[in-house]
């Protein structure tokens, strides 16, 4: 009997263990997008109507997203913007400009940084 036991424990054990090596491997490779947010749905829901507001309305919005590394602030937003730009729309009127704090650490590198994304350095030339 307790040969039986640890049998099904032995298999459990490698289902568990199979399913948290994939879990990983989608998350680390970013292979999938994840479609449970846990613990951040009302922040989810909050961003996810500023940002419609902010691309269907025309509303001037900001948003501050602070949290410790690796709590989920890059996944919420990248979520969000996914479901966003899913909607036809908004999809037509809205362009996407992603900028990195540690790069752009000043307005002018910023806003050539901003041209270049928008493919607007014939307009812009040295300015």
């Amino acid at each position: 009997m307790s040969s039986r036991k640890s049998k099904n424990n032995s298999l459990i054990h490698t289902e568990c263990l199979s399913q948290v090596q994939r879990i990983l491997r989608e998350r680390f490779c970013h292979q999938s997008p994840h479609s449970n947010l846990f613990g951040v749905q009302v922040q989810y829901k909050h961003l996810s109507e500023l940002l419609k507001r902010t691309a269907l309305h025309g509303e001037s919005n900001s948003v501050l997203i602070i949290g410790p590394r690796g709590s989920g602030k890059t996944m919420l937003i990248n979520h969000a913007l996914k479901e966003l730009m899913e909607i036809e729309e908004v999809s037509e009127n809205v362009l996407q400009v992603h900028l990195n704090g540690l790069l752009q650490i000043n307005d002018k590198i910023a806003l050539k940084e901003i041209t270049r994304q928008l493919n607007l350095e014939n307009v812009v030339g040295d300015k």
